[in-house]
């Protein structure tokens, strides 16, 4: 930079110079003319220089613009996502409950059922159990009352 404000001012002087000349009626010489050409070539670089720095900064902070946008969109969609996230977990676990309740329940009626069969299977073993007892009673009297006949019979033959 300290060449550049250097070289401006160098080149400022020698066109006075020879703008003085001009003005004098003197003629130019091409060396001058090279000069004069140098110095307005060189304000231009230092304008367009100036200009592209001024879009530099337009451009950079249309970008910070744009970045500050995109991450409070960001930063909304995360929102978003945390309270689907919640609401998807509140709903998961609800659903939990109810799984455990239904399982609760279903152990309660497997509990009852198989009381119930147990039930069921010892009134029929003691049904079971009375018909063959009085199976077994029917049976000794039928055989009773046929050796009892029997003998009644031997003795009415004799």
């Amino acid at each position: 930079m300290a060449e550049e404000a250097v070289l401006s001012t160098v080149l400022s002087q020698v066109s006075k110079k020879i703008l003085e000349k001009l003005e004098k009626g003197k003629k130019l010489s091409t060396e001058d003319l090279m000069l004069l050409y140098l110095d307005l070539t060189h304000k231009e670089i230092r304008e367009t220089r100036r200009e592209l720095k001024e879009e530099i900064r337009e451009t950079n902070r249309r970008i910070d613009r744009v970045q500050e946008t995109l991450l409070a969109k960001i930063e909304e969609t995360n929102k978003r996502i945390d309270k689907v996230q919640e609401t998807l977990l509140a709903k998961i676990e609800e659903v939990n409950k109810r799984i455990d309740e239904t399982n609760k329940r279903i152990d309660r009626v497997q509990e009852s059922l198989l009381a119930r069969i147990d039930r069921v299977q010892e009134t029929l073993s003691a049904k079971m159990e009375e018909t063959n007892r009085r199976i077994d009673e029917l049976y000794k009297l039928y055989v009773g009352l046929r050796g009892s006949s029997s003998a009644e019979n031997r003795g009415a033959a004799t």
